[in-house]
């Protein structure tokens, strides 16, 4: 399995992005498993996870690695082709471009994300100053907006670098969220 998988095309990104796939994705931890263990864990019908195991096989993004006959039905066993996807490849395609075109995708991302940190907030055990939480809202002139793009591109090279090496010293896995966006003021129709 490859480390990191880089989103090629907005069909792909279209299925990687929504919610309920990236939980799917997420869930795999390295061990295949079948539609009806992704049903049992999420504790939904099994044709809706197989619904969603089709689109992502469909798209490249999960693939079967074995099959294994139990009780007279075949069982698929799949895992993610990547530990973990990258949407580094098709920025270019969605910087500039309308949320609303896009169906949401970037919307729905985003939601996901924030509740995966629920999730792992709430799993985590660790001291007060071990998190590092930012919340921000400001103004920016242009200038002032790609000078902070240009660091978050610098901060994401940095963790596509680090991912990527190997090291002898102890690790630990952490959680990381950057999000940037215009925010428009809805005006109150008195």
């Amino acid at each position: 399995m490859k480390e990191t998988y880089y989103i090629k095309n907005l069909e792909q990104l279209r299925v990687f992005s929504e919610p309920f796939r990236i939980k799917i994705l997420w869930s795999f931890h390295g061990k295949e498993k079948t539609g009806k263990m992704l049903a049992d864990e999420f504790n939904i019908a099994p044709s809706k996870v197989r619904y969603h195991l089709v689109e992502l096989e469909r798209v490249g993004l999960i693939k079967v690695v074995r099959t294994e006959l139990k009780n007279g039905i075949q069982q698929k066993f799949y895992l993610p082709v990547a530990e973990s996807f990258s949407l580094q490849k098709v920025a270019s395609l969605i910087n500039g471009e309308d949320a609303s075109k896009l169906d949401n995708i970037l919307k729905q991302s985003a939601l996901s994300a924030m509740d995966e940190m629920r999730k792992k907030l709430a799993d985590s055990k660790f001291t007060k100053h071990q998190l590092i939480q930012i919340p921000y809202s400001i103004a920016l002139t242009k200038q002032e907006k790609n000078e902070l793009t240009k660091k978050i591109a610098e901060i994401y090279s940095f963790l596509e670098q680090t991912s990527q090496r190997k090291t002898e010293e102890s690790t630990h896995d952490y959680y990381l969220n950057i999000t940037l966006f215009p925010i428009e003021e809805k005006l109150d129709k008195v």
